[in-house]
């Protein structure tokens, strides 16, 4: 029997969790399911518990990569993969509520629309202050349709760009999977991934109803401060934009939509700036990596947002002269005299 719902799992590395999220999953009630993981390429207990569900239920399907692929294309060989009427994405360390599927199902075909958003409790780590993310996550009744979806959602701020929440019609996931380049992101994936499920979506809505999902905050680079691994992942999400610009050129769309990744390009350069600010040291390294992903401007918004120039404090502005000399440096410009 062909399944009403496929939902899909990126596992890697999560053996501590992984129980947990599947039996939230298998025990779902009132619709036919089926069970896409996508293993890529774990290292830990992750696939032997994979296997040990795969014995016992036939509903489940195992993908595996031999190496770490990211999120992105583990995503797209799920939707390669997918036979239901309708998709739906769980991090392999949360977990869906009792009852998800069933509503979830219920008010899409209620509402008739390609994408459906409902309420989600958020269980925050010890030590976590999950409070602005509580916020994002507030629901409000809100429906969108045709090339306003994405402006509501990048532009307008109607609606957080997560894959998590929200139950899609197959055939949108399918096309946009199809469609979006492979990139290798380990920040910023929901926000890739989200834009295409829009793009092809001719219909939205959120609703109040929920939660269905419970989302675990505090396990991700996104909620700690980085370190300079870490933050070079965050810097690597600069390739997002050019994505996006070249796959709307292919689309004849660009024009329509400069304002739509300017928009972008705002969110993930805030984000880089808020991140400069939590660094416990900004190196020649970090400048040039920065430069690299992110151009000059990311670099003179975080001086100016940081007040290194303005300061009378020596050291301060000897930090801020150091970066603005290597910016130059890296951009084949004289170094800016000492004050």
């Amino acid at each position: 029997m062909k399944p009403t719902i496929s939902v899909i799992i990126p596992v890697y590395n999560a053996a501590a969790t992984l129980a947990r999220c599947l039996d939230s999953v298998l025990t779902q009630t009132g619709c036919d399911l089926e069970l896409l993981c996508i293993n890529d390429g774990s290292t830990d207990g992750s696939v032997d518990i994979l296997r040990q569900y795969v014995a016992k239920d036939a509903r489940i399907h195992v993908y595996s990569f031999e190496k770490n692929n990211g999120i992105v294309l583990a995503v797209k060989q799920g939707l390669r993969e997918v036979s239901g009427e309708y998709v739906m994405f769980v991090d392999a360390d949360d977990r869906l509520l009792p009852g998800a599927c069933e509503n979830a199902l219920r008010l899409i075909r209620q509402y008739g629309v390609d994408i459906l958003q409902f309420g989600i409790a958020i269980k925050a780590l010890p030590g976590v202050d999950a409070a602005g993310f509580e916020r994002l996550f507030r629901q409000n009744p809100l429906t969108s349709e045709g090339d306003r979806i994405l402006y509501d959602c990048y532009s307008m701020h109607r609606f957080p760009h997560n894959i998590f929440n929200k139950i899609y019609r197959a055939e949108i996931c399918r096309e946009a999977g199809r469609m979006m380049p492979d990139l290798r992101l380990q920040q910023f994936t929901d926000l890739y991934l989200t834009f295409f499920f829009l793009y092809y979506a001719g219909s939205f809505r959120s609703v109040t109803d929920g939660p269905y999902y419970e989302y675990t905050y505090g396990s991700g680079v996104s909620t700690c401060a980085p370190d300079a691994k870490q933050f070079a992942c965050i810097c690597s999400a600069g390739a997002i934009v050019p994505a996006l610009e070249s796959f709307l050129r292919q689309e004849n769309a660009l024009e329509n939509n400069r304002f739509l990744l300017e928009s972008i390009g705002i969110i993930l350069k805030s984000d880089v700036v808020n991140k400069l600010l939590t660094l416990p040291e900004i190196t020649k390294e970090t400048v040039r990596m920065v430069v690299e992903h992110w151009g000059s401007d990311v670099l003179y918004d975080f001086i100016e947002a940081t007040g290194l120039l303005a300061v009378p404090c020596k050291s301060r502005y000897r930090v801020a002269l150091a970066m603005m000399n290597e910016i130059r440096r890296l951009n084949g410009v004289g170094a800016a005299p000492a004050k």
